[in-house]
């Protein structure tokens, strides 16, 4: 899927794009079975267009609406189907994995926050931590917010990464430095999501909190 991070990701040895065979059979079956579904609706025109007439209500007018239309709608949709497909197989079958051991990212928030550039940079400062006592509660999203925060995990690797974006007008984005957790700091990361960021997490679910556990900053 493509995300703010696109750039950042292609700039960085640890991820590469790795396809999904599920993802690109099921993309050429939607264009596939497009394309067939145009032929048919093209082929039956005017049947399909004499059937939406005799489905339609009682008035003349509304009944030849019906007939022009409802091919015409038919083949918009079949046309959204194909484009669908097509970005499956050339963006959305092709994921980010992490290229040494192949896991896949899986993507856990993706949120529009405060639009003060400086929130941006303190909520950076904040999820580098890695303690959910430091970033959580985080602020809930706002309209129109652009400040962009996205974290994913590799689950299998125990790692996490948190993106943060400030996306000025959306015409100019500027990606600050993405943060990676490992260990406990996963496992703390990953405990916050859960308990959702906009609430605190309670100290007996922070494993950064237990003895032994607290890494060295």
């Amino acid at each position: 899927m493509s995300t703010h991070f696109d750039k950042t990701f292609r700039a960085d040895p640890r991820f590469a794009r790795k396809r999904v065979a599920g993802l690109t059979w099921f993309g050429i079956a939607l264009i596939l079975a497009g394309f067939v579904c145009i032929v048919f609706t093209a082929q039956n025109f005017i049947p399909l267009a004499e059937w939406a007439r005799e489905g339609g209500e009682d008035s003349a007018l509304v009944r030849n609406r019906m007939a022009g239309i409802t091919p015409l709608v038919m083949i918009a949709i079949e046309l959204v189907g194909i484009a669908w497909g097509v970005y499956l197989l050339i963006v959305g079958a092709r994921p980010w994995h992490v290229a040494a051991t192949g896991t896949r990212l899986r993507k856990r928030y993706y949120g529009f926050h405060l639009s003060d550039q400086t929130f941006s940079h303190e909520a950076h400062r904040r999820f580098a931590t890695g303690d959910p006592s430091v970033f959580a509660p985080f602020p809930h999203q706002v309209d129109g917010g652009q400040t962009v925060v996205m974290i994913w995990t590799a689950d299998a690797d125990q790692t996490a990464f948190v993106g943060i974006s400030w996306d000025q007008n959306r015409r100019r984005t500027h990606n600050l430095p993405l943060i990676s957790h490992t260990g406990p700091r996963y496992q703390a990361l990953d405990a916050a999501l859960r308990n959702k960021l906009y609430k605190p997490l309670p100290d007996e679910h922070n494993p950064l909190l237990r003895p032994g556990t607290r890494p060295a900053d």
